[in-house]
């Protein structure tokens, strides 16, 4: 700002920006990226989703969400007439850690239609925090190359928050996939500064230059001042050491709130990344009799919200109807807070212990 570049930049973003997050991840992607084809900016990676939806889906297209599913999903996709069909992980084994949600590869295959358009994808996964393994993504990709109309979504917001020694696999990293996928990025959240609205895209250039087209139209330009500060966060985090702190901190907060759920007695299925957690409220008695048509999950958090002074969000809002009631018993808790404000949610949940 006080170098006065305050003013528009073009609809791509600006020329430092995209060079410098095209120079970050071409040894990531093992590719040369084109900065102004092949990268585009958006405010906030919310924005960068609905200008995939404005660019690619028209009405009565077909999208199809993994679930439980960030809900902007289906927001933009009713925005623009486009349908969202579900296709849910499902818990296996004992349901401890976030792995043990599985994807059904047939169930997918057989939810893809000629008049999908879009999969989107979500790795490291919200609200469950599950990482998606090599192998499940190269599940996704033979189901891809089955349909040549089908646009991969790979949102990757979450990318540097991984734990317990697990790597964030790409899958525009995976063979032929890269001409096949946008993938979705949020500097708001790898730097933690979400207000600021920085989200970028990349992908092939008959991907980004419709992209660059509609942020033209819907917003000209993301703001200059916020993109080059940026800029300057990526071209020295690296070498700072900041993304291994960022996960070995956010791990130590997960593994706090993680701790004090499990003495309350609402066992938490342990993320392997993200900044989110489901925890099974089961053992939890609300009553129903003033209105059955409210969902259990937002009863026992208005319960929980008004009663123990902690708050989740319900995760019936992050599925489709027809696999709603595979919410019932399930919150999702977010670990990015103060050390203080997790030690105050963890007294209170052992104050109420619902063993």
């Amino acid at each position: 700002i006080t170098n006065d570049m305050n003013q528009y930049s073009r609809p791509g973003g600006h020329p430092e920006f995209v060079e410098t997050i095209a120079k970050f991840y071409q040894p990531i992607y093992k590719r040369e990226l084109n900065p102004l084809s092949e990268v585009v900016s958006c405010n906030g990676a919310q924005e960068g989703i609905f200008n995939i939806f404005l660019s690619f889906c028209n009405r009565s297209d077909e999208v199809v969400c993994i679930e439980p599913f960030f809900d902007v999903y289906k927001k933009c996709a009713d925005m623009v007439g486009a349908n969202t069909v579900g296709v849910p992980l499902r818990l296996e084994g004992n349901g401890k850690s976030s792995s043990s949600f599985k994807l059904d590869l047939k169930e997918l295959d057989n939810a893809i239609t000629e008049r999908t358009k879009v999969l989107f994808l979500n790795t490291p996964h919200n609200p469950t925090g599950k990482v998606f393994e090599r192998e499940e993504l190269l599940g996704i990709a033979e189901i891809v190359r089955k349909y040549p109309q089908l646009i991969v979504v790979s949102d990757e917001v979450y990318e540097f928050m991984t734990f317990d020694g697990l790597q964030h696999e790409r899958f525009a990293l995976l063979d032929g996939m890269f001409e096949r996928t946008i993938s979705l990025f949020s500097a708001g959240k790898t730097f933690s500064c979400t207000g600021w609205r920085v989200g970028y895209c990349i992908g092939p250039k008959h991907f980004i230059e419709p992209l660059i087209a509609s942020q033209g139209v819907v917003a000209f330009c993301s703001a200059t001042p916020l993109e080059l500060g940026i800029s300057e966060a990526f071209k020295v985090a690296e070498s700072l050491g900041y993304f291994s702190e960022l996960a070995s901190k956010l791990e130590r907060k997960r593994d706090s709130l993680c701790e004090a759920l499990f003495a309350a007695g609402m066992d938490p299925i342990i993320p392997k990344g993200g900044y989110f957690l489901m925890a099974d409220t089961s053992k939890i008695e609300v009553d129903y009799s003033s209105d059955k048509s409210i969902p259990r999950d937002v009863l026992v958090n208005k319960w929980l919200t008004e009663t123990i002074g902690v708050t989740g969000i319900p995760t019936s809002g992050f599925y489709s109807k027809e696999n709603m009631h595979l919410s019932d018993n399930m919150l999702r808790y977010a670990y990015c807070k103060t050390d203080e404000e997790i030690a105050a949610a963890a007294e209170r949940l052992r104050k109420a212990s619902f063993k």
